[in-house]
């Protein structure tokens, strides 16, 4: 489960291309469904199809606002958003996360 809205501000970090999230890693395929799909409801995005590698876990998240893809690696124990589409930048989608969690917290 994706933490509260304080500790998450923390955990959004922006970077040269994209965001990057500072937290602990699904453990197994159905609680990365299941953080996944937190995660898309807390930001009010919607989730695309689900691609699942030997170490790696991708999907595409989008809505009206901002469109990106969520990236889990366990080799590289990471956990990013890559904004997708000409017109998205990293620091559109660093925004509007921040910006939804300050309105969760209002």
């Amino acid at each position: 489960m994706p933490p509260h809205a304080a500790n998450l501000t923390h955990a959004i970090q922006l970077t040269e291309h994209g965001v990057t999230l500072a937290l602990p890693l699904p453990q197994t395929p159905l609680k990365t469904q299941q953080w996944v799909a937190q995660f898309g409801a807390r930001f009010a995005l919607n989730l695309g199809e689900p691609d699942w590698g030997a170490d790696r876990y991708q999907i595409a998240l989008s809505n009206e606002v901002v469109s990106c893809l969520l990236c889990i690696e366990w080799l590289c124990e990471a956990i990013w958003l890559e904004p997708l589409g000409a017109s998205q930048s990293p620091q559109q989608l660093h925004r509007y996360l921040i910006d939804r969690l300050k309105t969760e917290n209002a």
